[in-house]
């Protein structure tokens, strides 16, 4: 579409013109002779419309109609300009997160912009209703006419309008597009946002997290786990029941978690192509359904509240008066089901479709807002261990990045370069990085021992640094993988051994251990003769076998 709108801007060369006018020229000169004037019909249309289209809508008073092929060439014209913004904006680079996103924000209406311009005029090169093609015809004289009657009553309304109206303002085009109220985007961007959101940086799932532990049958977890788990649906990993997805309550909480996600992406990232993501939400959601049609090769023998393929008729029917089926009914009924409960399905249950379609919405918008998510479990997590105070003086740390003193500058590989270089944190000590991305302090440092190294030759000689991180690797994958290359099983038995000799010295000794301590029938298992003497097993066989009990 728009290499077709940018051919149609070529109306300054001959058969740019000709095709916007309608007007094919000859070799002959009779015909040559009514180009000029139809051109110069047409520059009094630009004229006239010039001031008479930019304010028409902004006066009251009486103006002219405008001319289709001018309202052509300025919507034209307002597409170029809107591209060469979009162009500018693009070149500039904001070092602030708040500008970042005011940039994004204005470059997405010039967008719309851009598109609506295009819209229109598709709309008007079509013609519908053949106004374009009656003015060209107007403007048209036909061979061998040479009156200038159209040109006369033109340049006759021109005079007219600017009699009447000699103080009108004209506004230039490239001065309206012009005008930026910097402080009002600012504005709108705070009232975009809440608290939480910290302007786009943070995801707010607490109205989510409400809905989510009020259902039933679901696993009990705090907000921080939720905002790890809230994309996972597969089987063993959900934390919901399956009578519980099938139900209304779940369906509403899938909605007012889509409906957030969906309003974030837009509103943090306004340039996220929204609508190319919903397009492969739903391709995805046609192909499995396409196999879970293919799936039921009985469709007498499937349950749809239950959602599964029966191989009998006698299983099927035995499955009916089941408590499980009788529940998922009810949930399968007050969902909105399209088929009866308890019956089987001849064609896929549209509930099961759109609960699937809302799952895979979450987990791609979940991906395309994993930065936002990843910042928000730090700060739920950080949260936990700070105080008021500290918390207050984060969130003015956040204000102070977003409002402080910033120069604008355009993009330049050495100079970031240079800048990275400038920026470098002084950090002599090697001290760990806190979270507000600076050098702990050095008492800190101290008072959790994070300076005392602590190898491990079962994990491939790593280091440790700090107590508490030794404690804790003997249960993360590292040591676990060297344990199990060692064929020994990681167990509380092995906690601090970090040498692999010790380790087969424990082991070979809680195995002779073990052997010890088996149990041996011919020693343990004791007997009793008819006097009252008590034999272990061996001796008590000998005994009987000699014929001496």
């Amino acid at each position: 579409m728009g290499d077709v709108l940018e051919s149609d801007c070529s109306v300054i060369s001959s058969e740019g013109v000709q095709s916007r006018l309608g007007v094919t020229l000859h070799n002959s000169t009779q015909e040559r002779d009514v180009w000029p004037r139809t051109l110069l019909i047409y520059s009094l249309f630009h004229v006239r419309d010039f001031g008479v289209c930019q304010t028409a809508q902004q006066n009251s008073r009486p103006t002219m109609t405008s001319s289709v092929l001018e309202t052509q060439r300025r919507a034209h014209e307002e597409r170029e300009r809107f591209q060469d913004l979009v162009a500018a904006e693009l070149a500039t680079r904001h070092r602030k997160h708040i500008d970042k996103l005011v940039q994004q924000h204005r470059i997405h209406v010039y967008l719309d912009r851009i598109q609506e311009r295009s819209r229109f005029l598709i709309d008007s090169y079509a013609d519908a209703d053949g106004a374009r093609k009656a003015e060209i015809e107007a403007i048209s004289n036909p061979p061998g006419n040479t009156d200038f009657v159209e040109f006369y009553n033109r340049l006759k309304d021109v005079k007219d309008h600017f009699r009447r109206h000699p103080d009108e303002r004209i506004e230039v085009l490239e001065v309206e597009l012009g005008k930026v109220d910097e402080d009002a985007e600012m504005e709108a961007i705070e009232n975009m946002f809440s608290g939480e959101e910290m302007r786009g940086r943070f995801l707010d799932l607490n109205a989510p997290f409400e809905l989510y532990i009020n259902l039933k049958n679901v696993r009990r977890i705090n907000y921080l786990a939720y905002i790890s788990e809230f994309d996972k649906f597969a089987e063993g990993v959900c934390g919901v029941s399956a009578e519980t997805r099938k139900g209304a309550e779940y369906k509403r909480y899938l909605t007012e978690l889509v409906g957030y996600l969906e309003n974030f992406l837009c509103r943090a990232m306004p340039l996220y192509d929204l609508n190319g993501l919903k397009a492969e939400v739903t391709t995805s959601v046609d192909e499995w359904a396409q196999s879970l049609d293919e799936e039921m090769t009985d469709p007498e023998l499937f349950c749809a509240p239950c959602g599964k393929q029966f191989a009998k008729k006698s299983v099927f029917d035995g499955h009916l008066p089941g408590k499980k089926h009788k529940k998922a009914a009810e949930a399968f009924a007050a969902n909105g089901a399209a088929t009866i409960p308890g019956t089987s399905a001849k064609t896929r249950p549209s509930s099961l479709e759109a609960v699937k379609l809302l799952e895979v919405s979450v987990q791609r918008l979940a991906e395309a807002l994993a930065a936002q998510r990843e910042d928000t479990r730090d700060l739920v997590e950080r949260k936990q261990t700070l105080s008021a105070d500290e918390i207050e003086k984060a969130k003015a740390l956040y204000d102070n990045q977003d409002y402080g003193q910033e120069e604008e500058e355009h993009f330049s590989a050495e100079e970031e370069e240079e800048e990275e270089d400038n920026n470098e944190i002084y950090n002599p000590l090697k001290l760990p990085m806190g979270w507000d991305g600076k050098p702990i302090p050095y008492w800190l440092y101290r008072l959790h021992g994070l300076g005392v190294e602590y190898p491990c030759e079962i994990c491939g000689n790593f280091v440790y640094m700090g107590r508490k991180a030794f404690e804790r690797h003997f249960q993360e994958w590292r040591h676990a993988h060297g344990m199990r290359c060692l064929g020994i099983p990681n167990t509380k038995h092995f906690q601090e051994i970090t040498k692999i000799q010790d380790a087969y010295s424990l082991w070979e000794k809680l195995n002779s251990t073990k052997k010890a301590e088996l149990f041996k029938a011919d020693a343990m298992e004791e007997f009793e003769d008819a006097e009252g003497n008590v034999f272990n097993k061996k001796t008590f066989e000998d005994l009987r076998r000699q014929g001496l009990l």
